[in-house]
């Protein structure tokens, strides 16, 4: 199948007409992020079962046809594991395509044989051998070569065959509407995510601090994702995790203190350093009613031995099912339940479980639980 390079406003204007009368697409993105914040989108594959287009964004700047495309209630969006296309999309374009198809979620759901990446996937379903030799290229350099462009195609050209074998599948197994299920909480959980940002809850070892050190932590994470985002740099080339915990530790209350924090660069010292001394001194005048709740510490080793018993539970359904054990529920609703239940507290099971899994990851999980209290 050749493809058709789309580089100019009225061709993809064209061309997302078309599109608008279909019933699917399958959709792919090029982009770099090397050193910024957010990613840089260089190449949209599309193809409609008749054609592969790559669409050059270098060319383009009127994205509202195809902006109309990926919010179509009627035409179905196949992708593979989409999170980082979401991402590239959302950021620029404003949108994220839906309603979707993702493969890999509907090849672990099948039963295929775990979580598999596009290449593999195509090799087990239509033994197909898919060169992956520029995933590391520079997108954005121009000409592109006929190696990358032929890459590029290949990204889409197997997914609408795919998705047919896929369906079959998941309708044998009766697992069609856990599928579609699963499609629509995806982008709801994603969409949910990009709300609450980047939190002081996923620094590592946060919860070891203590209220007035949390404070700064989270002060300092809001500040550096603000900033981040202001001049589009990745969070670690302005101060990295490990780096805002060591502050918020010690608690430094000038430059010079600052400035023995170990890692801490010369430049960011610079640059970013009394706006940091400025975040920890104001956050002495915050009344704690503003102060973020205390994190949990790590479970007991009693709770822990009640984890552990959850886990086999969800290890032997999984097996049970022939789908990876992360698909049916993953550490963090579940360590949620087990302190509810640990503490004594009615448990609530997670938003996450409900649907399908009520019956086959919630009720069994309620009832281990209820069995462990006694």
């Amino acid at each position: 199948m050749s493809a058709i390079y789309v580089k100019s406003n009225d061709a993809l204007a064209e061309i997302a007409k078309h599109w608008l009368t279909l019933e699917r697409i399958a959709l792919d993105s090029e982009f770099m992020r090397v050193d910024t914040f957010y990613p840089i989108l260089a190449l949209i594959q599309i193809n409609d079962g008749e054609n592969t287009y790559l669409v050059d964004p270098l060319c383009i700047d009127q994205w509202q046809p195809l902006i109309e495309v990926f919010s179509a209630s009627s035409v179905l969006k196949i992708l593979h594991s989409p999170s980082e296309d979401f991402d590239v999309f959302f950021h620029n374009l404003g949108v994220v395509p839906r309603p979707i198809f993702d493969t890999q979620l509907a090849a672990s759901m099948a039963s295929l044989g775990g979580i598999m990446g596009y290449q593999k996937l195509v090799k087990n379903l239509l033994d197909i051998d898919v060169d992956k030799g520029e995933t590391r290229s520079d997108w954005i350099k121009r000409p592109l070569s006929d190696s990358q462009l032929h890459y590029a195609a290949e990204d889409v050209n197997h997914l609408l065959v795919i998705t047919d074998l896929l369906t079959e599948k998941l309708t044998q197994l009766n697992r069609l509407t856990w599928f579609e299920e699963d499609c629509t909480s995806m982008l709801d959980d994603w969409l949910e995510a990009q709300q609450t940002g980047y939190s002081y809850q996923r620094v590592k070892k946060a919860w070891s601090l203590k209220g007035h050190q949390l404070n700064v932590l989270a002060q300092l994470v809001k500040w550096r994702e603000q900033h981040c985002k202001a001049v589009n740099k990745p969070r670690g080339h302005i101060v990295k995790d490990d780096l805002l915990m060591d502050i918020a530790l010690r608690l430094p209350q000038s430059m010079s203190q600052l400035s023995h924090i170990k890692g801490l660069r010369p430049a960011t010292l610079k640059k970013e350093g009394q706006t940091m001394i400025n975040i920890i001194q104001s956050c002495k005048d915050m009344d704690k009613s503003q102060w973020p709740a205390m994190m949990d510490r790590p479970l007991s080793q009693a709770a822990g031995d009640w984890f552990k018993k959850m886990r086999a539970l969800i290890n032997k359904r999984a097996e049970e099912l022939d789908v990876p054990p992360e698909l049916l529920a993953r550490k963090k609703p579940m360590e949620k339940l087990l302190r509810q239940a640990y503490a004594g507290q009615s448990m609530k099971v997670p938003d996450s479980w409900q649907g399908w899994r009520d019956t086959i990851v919630a009720q069994p999980l309620v009832q281990l639980l209820n069995k462990l209290s006694k």
